[in-house]
């Protein structure tokens, strides 16, 4: 039982899913960010049995693209949505980095965190509605958002050098968790353009966007990462990954088009 533990680690910290609890060592916390990307694995194993539910069932499509959005905070226990929605307090305060600090270790909603997790709610109800016809990318889009979430989290800076998030970094600083991490992303990289090139190298270089954008933006206003900050990042990768398979699918039919015109 001991080689599941840094998986029931993972999945009792980063997702809803009931697992055997276990005793947290060292070399488990360090090996069960080899299985954060497992969560997403899951959440897009609901996400495609929900799409075939609907295909089958003929639901509409407002009822098919609110589920789906739904699926993920129901399956992380929305702790990452937690994350983006202090961030976001954060952000909308203005203020000088140590204030910032200390207004996302408050455990208390401001307004900004209800206003953009509305918004972001809304935004992603949009793609998802157009990127849900392609559920063997779209099923993937949370494998990969954790997987690049791991690779931030174990080579950047940690702005405070406390908190839930250093109790994993520090241990998961290793070369097998950083293999690991770069597997998970080969992977989902190589499985997303077989399903479709457009939207596959649409939503990776929506994760490339996401990734400059967000480490830009630590160290400017935070002076590093946090566990919020990292929560923040997986919401905001899944968003611009779906806003990538959007744009790819729109310049795959333009290209149609405009073959067809000659």
């Amino acid at each position: 039982m001991d080689c599941l533990k840094p998986l029931w680690i993972a999945l009792s910290t980063y997702s809803a899913i009931p697992v055997p609890q276990c005793e947290w060592d060292e070399k488990s916390l360090a090996r069960s960010f080899c299985f954060l990307p497992a969560v997403g694995l899951l959440i897009g194993a609901a996400q495609g049995a929900w799409l075939w539910l609907c295909w089958f069932a003929g639901f509409n499509l407002l009822l098919r693209s609110a589920v789906a959005v739904a699926v993920p905070l129901l399956v992380s226990g929305g702790i990452h949505m937690d994350g983006f929605c202090d961030t976001m307090d954060a952000l909308a305060s203005h203020q000088p980095a140590q204030r910032c600090l200390e207004i996302m270790r408050d455990s208390r909603a401001g307004a900004f965190a209800v206003v953009y997790c509305g918004v972001y709610l809304v935004l992603d109800l949009g793609l998802v509605s157009e990127a849900a016809g392609l559920p063997g990318v779209f099923c993937l889009v949370f494998t990969l958002s954790r997987a690049v979430s791991v690779l931030s989290v174990i080579s950047r800076r940690n702005a405070r050098g406390d908190g839930m998030l250093a109790q994993f970094q520090q241990p998961a600083q290793t070369l097998l968790v950083r293999r690991c991490a770069w597997g998970w992303i080969s992977v989902c990289a190589v499985v997303m353009d077989f399903c479709s090139v457009y939207a596959g190298t649409g939503a990776l270089l929506g994760a490339v966007a996401a990734w400059f954008a967000y480490h830009s933006m630590t160290e400017k206003r935070f002076g590093g990462i946090t566990g919020d900050t990292s929560g923040f990042f997986v919401q905001t990768l899944e968003l611009a990954m779906l806003a990538g398979m959007v744009l790819g699918q729109a310049a795959e039919i333009a290209r149609f088009a405009l073959c067809r015109s000659f």
